[in-house]
């Protein structure tokens, strides 16, 4: 099932486009801070989707060595440079927003991803069941 509210992106191996690395998907979003009996919406950008081909999961980027990088680092690191393009020319953003899976958690970590803290507030969404809501601030 494929959501309409998301503008998909392919992670190629090759020049030629013949070898898919991954896919990602990424769609306006916000989140639901609460103040006392307030809340504030702050604007997001949201990866709805981020999955790498079985193929390249921890395989180390081509001529990167082994403690420089794997094909999952380079491919978030490229969206993380896209959302900055598209925040800074076409949409404000204060955040990205993801729903990680639980065995995901730490890679997120390592990009500087936190958890959502105690008055942050994830939409109810029944395809995020199960997932660890987490932000970077822009």
């Amino acid at each position: 099932m494929w959501d309409e509210d998301a503008v998909p992106y392919c992670f190629w191996a090759d020049a030629e486009k013949t070898e898919l690395v991954g896919i990602a998907a990424l769609s306006c979003s916000g989140i639901v801070i609460h103040s006392g009996s307030h809340f504030h919406l702050t604007p997001a950008i949201e990866i709805k989707i981020f999955a790498l081909d079985e193929t390249y999961q921890h395989q180390v980027f081509p001529n990167s060595g082994e403690d420089q990088g794997h094909w999952s680092d380079y491919c978030l690191y490229y969206l993380i440079q896209l959302i900055y393009t598209i925040v800074e020319t076409q949409c404000g953003a204060n955040h990205i927003v993801l729903y990680s899976v639980p065995e995901a958690v730490t890679f997120y970590q390592r990009h500087g991803f936190d958890s959502f803290v105690e008055l942050m507030e994830m939409p109810s969404n029944r395809f995020i069941e199960g997932c660890i809501p987490m932000y970077l601030n822009l």
